[in-house]
């Protein structure tokens, strides 16, 4: 139900313009405020039912049993909640976000950690457990999309060759542009150093026989963080300013990492688990020589 429904309210978004073009002609566009609005409660719903459902027992659910098998994964939510708020997340969504994150991701690795112990790493195969490695992947996504949002950082520089500037702790320094000339287009490139190591080169190109300028902004990619630079304007001397935006978002490597872990364990679930022996003592009974009558 609930991937119906987000399914549905996707589907709404990208026909409705085209409905209400065909009705009456006008042209509308349903941007990123309805999709945030829209699946954002959605996907509130699927990260809490991701953390309670697989550790729900069949048919019976004691206050002692939820209790013992929620302990762990509520204090780990909690503390996922504290850690946002310390390192500077504001606004109940992304708060919420890493909450329901850590509960849901808190009751996966538990469920993992249960196998393992049991079975070894044997533990990890099977549609059960592979399908908790999904659940992970799909927490550190749920995690890196909030981060991501909650903590973006944008600025814009003038900078002349030499300056420096300073954005959530990052140190970019212009060391000067450059003019590139290629086949059909221009190049005008400036080269930033970042934290005092690689440079990166954003430029802004112009198609002579398009008529066209376009930015190309120039990405840092780590763990912690990605780095966006772009140029919005380029002196007509090569020693003047240049004026350079920064947008720095957190994680965004981690959404990939997401999908990696997903992919991975989609694999480990189509494994066949290990199956019981139907003659096993702990599978059926057999019964004793003895306790068989003869026919009468």
């Amino acid at each position: 139900v609930v991937f119906a429904g987000f399914a549905f309210v996707v589907l709404l978004g990208t026909i409705f313009p085209l409905i209400v073009e065909a009705i009456d002609g006008r042209t509308i566009s349903v941007g990123n405020p309805y999709f945030d609005q829209m699946t954002m409660p959605i996907g509130f719903t699927l990260l809490f039912l991701m953390a309670v459902a697989p550790i729900l027992p069949w048919r019976k659910a004691s206050g002692d049993v939820l209790s013992h098998r929620l302990i762990w994964p509520a204090w780990l939510g909690v503390g996922s909640m504290v850690f946002a708020a310390v390192v500077g997340a504001r606004g109940w969504a992304p708060m919420l976000a890493f909450g329901l994150g850590g509960f849901a991701g808190g009751a996966a690795l538990r469920q993992v950690v249960l196998a393992t112990r049991r079975q070894g790493w044997r533990g990890l195969v099977g549609r059960t457990n592979g399908g908790m490695i999904v659940h992970l992947g799909v927490v550190l996504i749920a995690v890196a999309f909030a981060a991501s949002n909650a903590y973006v950082r944008q600025g814009e520089f003038t900078l002349e060759p030499g300056d420096s500037a300073v954005i959530s702790g990052h140190t970019l320094t212009y060391e000067g542009s450059r003019i590139v000339e290629y086949s059909n287009r221009v190049e005008r490139k400036a080269d930033i150093r970042v934290d005092g190591g690689q440079v990166y080169a954003p430029a802004i190109s112009t198609y002579p026989f398009a008529g066209q300028t376009i930015g190309t902004p120039s990405v840092r990619s780590t763990l912690q963080d990605d780095i966006a630079l772009s140029v919005l304007s380029f002196p007509e001397d090569a020693d003047d300013a240049v004026v350079l935006r920064a947008t720095v978002q957190p994680l965004i490597l981690w959404l990939w990492i997401g999908g990696i872990v997903m992919a991975v364990g989609t694999a480990l679930a189509v494994v066949p688990g290990r199956r019981r022996n139907p003659i096993a003592p702990t599978s059926a009974l057999i019964p004793e020589p003895d306790s068989v009558e003869a026919p009468s």
